[in-house]
């Protein structure tokens, strides 16, 4: 029976993966309470402010649930990839953010010559251009560091240690693209897909690297590129004070529609050649490494 449990050096990773779904479950469920009590102000739309507060409830639940198991199992959060403070934006975030930038700018240029996007000068001025730049700056910031503290930490950390990387990158990001699909609004099956290979990457870089740091400022720049200085949409919206007053017409599989240039089939296209062009680039695995603790 205790084989079940235990694989003879600690806790199976199964069970280790669903105290930590439970964890994050509990502190959420515990934090959205709190949240209620406030009567925090309701913001319409894409709004930067929004995704600020569920972005920062969601860095503290998965840095809460992470530290925790951590102390449980004596390890440091280095070994689930999450870089110290001192390291977070260094070298390895800045050449994320470079990639970040390149591949929506790829996309873009694509949907651009096959006609597909047009641009009628600025969505907003002044004050207010300072204003949402800064908003929208801090938001995707924030979505890059929760939403991979959280799916590319401890949780991608466990997978891998009980399947194996491959399979719990392709198993991960299936089910990154899923959450998706299934929690947006307007989803298409292209969404899945985009999102299934650009976490394929993300994770890939996680390995190649061997931190959370390149992932982190790549998943901040992507988002921050599309939403707020392309203009495109996300989920049938624009988000609110975006810099440009910029037009997609055309077919939705060169667009992509409501859900913006990310479910673009250009998107495929930019995504694959940069997995490969990222596999030529950082030719060495250096993460998971167990040798740390």
């Amino acid at each position: 029976m205790r084989k079940v449990f235990h694989n003879g050096r600690e806790l199976r990773a199964g069970w280790r993966l669903l105290l930590f779904c439970a964890l994050v479950v509990a502190i959420a469920f515990a934090a959205r309470m709190g949240l209620e009590r406030l009567h925090l102000a309701d913001y319409p739309g894409l709004h930067p402010v929004d995704l600020i507060v569920g972005d920062t409830l969601l860095l503290l639940i998965a840095l809460i649930a992470t530290s925790i198991m951590a102390r449980f199992e004596h390890r440091t959060l280095v070994v689930y990839g999450i870089p110290r403070l001192r390291e977070l934006f260094g070298r390895k975030f800045w050449a994320g953010v470079v990639w970040g930038l390149l591949m929506p700018s790829a996309v873009i240029l694509l949907i651009f010559l096959g006609g597909g996007y047009c641009v009628h000068g600025l969505n907003v001025t002044g004050t207010e251009l300072l204003k949402f730049a800064s908003l929208w700056l801090f938001a995707n910031l924030l979505i890059g560091l929760s939403e991979e503290i959280l799916f590319r930490g401890y949780f991608m950390y466990t997978l891998a240690d009980g399947l194996g990387f491959w399979a719990a990158t392709i198993l991960q990001a299936i089910g990154f693209g899923a959450l998706h699909y299934y929690t947006k609004p307007n989803e298409r099956w292209e969404d899945w897909v985009a999102v299934t290979l650009l976490t394929i990457f993300i994770t890939l870089a996680l390995r190649r690297t061997g931190s959370l740091a390149f992932s982190i400022g790549m998943h901040f720049a992507f988002d921050f590129s599309f939403i707020y200085v392309f203009s495109g949409m996300n989920g049938g919206l624009f988000a609110v004070g975006r810099l440009l007053n910029a037009e997609f017409p055309g077919s939705i599989r060169l667009t992509g529609g409501l859900l913006g240039p990310e479910a673009s089939w250009f998107t495929f296209v930019v995504t694959l050649a940069a997995i490969g062009l990222l596999h030529f680039t950082y030719r060495q695995a250096k993460w998971p490494a167990p040798t740390q603790s």
